[in-house]
């Protein structure tokens, strides 16, 4: 399981490589609808190997290669998973599915949390959140 969800992780920084940029504050996906649609695809069939907060690996993953949230950095995989997270959040609420839209929140938590842990484990101070 542990291979799994680095794998997928890794495999999803690769797809979404150049494809946001930005600066603080903002972030803008500059590919095609079809690319951004093969992404989510991506995404929602594997999160569940990344999304577990038992699964320290990933954490582990984060703070080795520096892919934590970080203030200088818009393209970290952390960041770019908590983009797909926000797009799936927002279909959720477009449509009004409750329930898609309460696990879209606890996944957001559970992935912030694991970012503040991959931070610890790199000697980084926590973000404020």
């Amino acid at each position: 399981m542990e291979i799994k969800s680095v794998t997928a992780l890794t495999s999803i920084k690769e797809k979404a490589n150049g494809l946001f940029t930005g600066s603080k504050g903002y972030t803008q996906f500059n590919g095609t609808d079809i690319q951004l649609d093969n992404i989510m695809k991506e995404f929602k069939q594997n999160k569940h190997l990344f999304l577990n907060p038992i699964d320290k690996s990933v954490c582990h993953f984060l703070a080795e290669n520096k892919e934590y949230l970080q203030s200088e950095r818009f393209d970290t995989l952390a960041q770019i998973v908590l983009i797909l997270l926000g797009y799936e959040i927002q279909t959720a609420y477009d449509n009004m599915n409750r329930v898609s839209y309460q696990q879209s929140l606890r996944e957001i938590a559970v992935w912030q949390h694991m970012n503040q842990y991959a931070r610890k484990v790199a000697g980084e101070p926590c973000l404020g959140l």
